[in-house]
């Protein structure tokens, strides 16, 4: 199980948002320097589900299931193109002969049309999981507690705890 420290923005019902690093596993990559993966920003914002109600400024350890990274990557990454090559090798060796056509022709359209629907059942199974949590990061532990409900709202309120409000 991978672990991941981070502060938590804002939550709601059984949801937290929360800022963290980019992942451990980067750390150790010899492309981390290279890779954009993640954007140019060092952190992310993660959904992680709240069953421990951690609040707004709590600094959190969230946990990602290591096999459920796996399949989310082959999903993601492999998935889609074992779909084009198999739809490559049906269009140019089995579709272009019996149907008397071009094969590169044959290979590039149901390549792409392998692709897209790979693609396709990539976005299903997406919001699948959004509805299930099935594939959600899991807040385990409060680390350290944020300041008080009360100290957050009248900083936003007062514009500044020492010369009070603007």
């Amino acid at each position: 199980m991978a672990l991941e420290e981070g502060t938590i923005t804002r939550t709601t019902k059984d949801t937290a948002y929360i800022i963290t690093r980019r992942m451990t596993a980067c750390e150790g990559c010899s492309e981390r320097h290279v890779c954009h993966s993640a954007g140019q920003n060092k952190e992310i914002e993660v959904e992680a589900a709240n069953p421990i109600h951690a609040e707004p400024g709590d600094t959190v350890m969230v946990a990602f299931k290591t096999s459920q990274l796996i399949v989310l990557a082959f999903m993601l990454y492999v998935f889609p193109i074992l779909a084009l090559v198999a739809g490559a090798l049906l269009g140019n060796s089995i579709l272009a002969p019996n149907l008397k056509g071009d094969p590169s022709v044959f290979a590039a359209l149901f390549g792409f049309l392998f692709f897209g629907i790979a693609m396709g059942a990539i976005k299903l199974k997406d919001r699948q999981a959004k509805k299930t949590g099935q594939y959600r990061p899991v807040i385990v532990e409060i680390k350290k507690k944020g300041p008080p409900p009360e100290s957050r709202q009248s900083e936003k309120t007062s514009g500044c705890r020492i010369c009070g409000p603007d």
